[in-house]
């Protein structure tokens, strides 16, 4: 519990994810969580074998993203506080996600959409903010490398599905 307080607070911009502690139980927690949060998500909005093989690959190049990122930076040791904190905020925002698209793909209303505009703003935002307390560097070339990811992660992986 003390852990997930701790993760909790980088979705407030606090913290540094390299220095939580690290656990490979928080870790397998959380990517279970977002497997499970993703597939919700994405089965509400798709067929279901195809939200399995989607999350599936989005958990996959989410993981490559952040090992990529730690290899670039030479800190690989910290993976598994980088990993769990890129999980955890990401579960964090689809909790909130989760009935916004319910809302979203049942009434069609503008403000589900305008909601939903806030949470992505959000969820890029602490991306950005991840990255750039991993790599110490500037907030431009943190935006930056967080629009990557999400290009990476949500349109890679549904370009990918189309391909399989």
């Amino acid at each position: 519990m003390e852990n997930l307080k701790l993760y909790a607070q980088l979705c407030l911009f606090r913290n540094n994810p390299l220095e939580l502690p690290r656990s490979v139980s928080f870790f397998q927690k959380n990517l279970y969580f977002y497997i499970l949060i993703e597939l919700f998500i994405q089965a509400n909005v798709t067929d279901p074998f195809e939200a399995m093989i989607g999350v599936a690959i989005e958990t996959v190049l989410t993981l490559l993203f952040v090992a990529g990122l730690l290899r670039y930076k030479k800190a690989m040791p910290g993976f598994i506080a980088a990993a769990s904190s890129f999980l955890l905020c990401e579960n964090i925002v689809a909790s909130f996600g989760l009935p916004v698209v319910v809302w979203l793909t049942s009434t069609d209303d503008l403000l589900s959409y305008y909601l939903m505009f806030v949470l992505i703003i959000w969820d890029i935002a602490i991306i950005t903010y991840l990255i750039k307390r991993i790599l110490i560097v500037d907030i431009l070339f943190s935006l930056l490398l967080a629009s990557g990811y999400f290009l990476v992660t949500y349109v890679g992986s549904y370009l990918l599905m189309l391909i399989i």
